[in-house]
């Protein structure tokens, strides 16, 4: 919050509630990030950013996230929050293993030969009744809990008319959870 503007009165009085509505919205851990952000066009350690200075940069990107909110982005998020579909979530890839790390014997040669191929265009079985379709962009043999077996997983790069498109660009899926995209005519 930046140093010009007061506290909430119920904030103001209480320090620990103050860090922890902070800490319950992400700012916290928004302001961390910040203050070691690098990528090619910004390094904040270089800069030695003051206090006030992330606090109003962390200010600056809440405004510009609240002037940039549409109902598109807002329905997907709410429905992959009432659905729970984490797959939908950027974040990185995880491997999920199984009790031994260890790939199955005789692998690559005892799985199962992959059903799609790179460039494939395949749809998401429906989860939900919004649609998603995407093109395989790559693969990796995983341990499948739900499944208590090793299943292939596939990257897919989300159609810009996908459901989720507007908010994410890429998703993984299960083989068993993909069919081929056919186009309506």
């Amino acid at each position: 919050m930046p140093k010009n503007q007061p506290l909430p009165k119920y904030l103001a009085r209480n320090s620990h509630a103050y860090q922890e509505a902070l800490d319950d919205f992400g700012i916290t851990d928004l302001l961390e990030k910040l203050s070691h952000f690098k990528d090619a066009n910004f390094e904040a350690q270089w800069l030695h950013l003051e206090p006030e200075e992330l606090d109003s940069l962390a200010a600056i990107l809440i405004q510009q996230l609240t002037n940039s909110l549409n109902g598109k982005l807002i329905g997907s998020y709410l429905n992959t929050i009432r659905h729970g579909n984490s797959d939908v979530f950027f974040s990185p890839i995880s491997l999920e293993f199984p009790s031994s790390v260890s790939l199955p014997s005789g692998f690559p040669d005892s799985a199962q030969i992959p059903r799609f191929l790179y460039g494939d265009k395949v749809r998401l079985v429906p989860v939900s009744s919004e649609p998603e379709w995407g093109v395989v962009i790559g693969r990796f043999y995983s341990y499948a809990c739900h499944r208590c077996h090793w299943m292939w997983r596939y990257i897919l790069w989300l159609d810009n008319a996908s459901f989720s498109a507007s908010w994410v660009a890429v998703s993984t899926a299960w083989e068993e959870d993909l069919q081929p995209y056919v186009e309506e005519v």
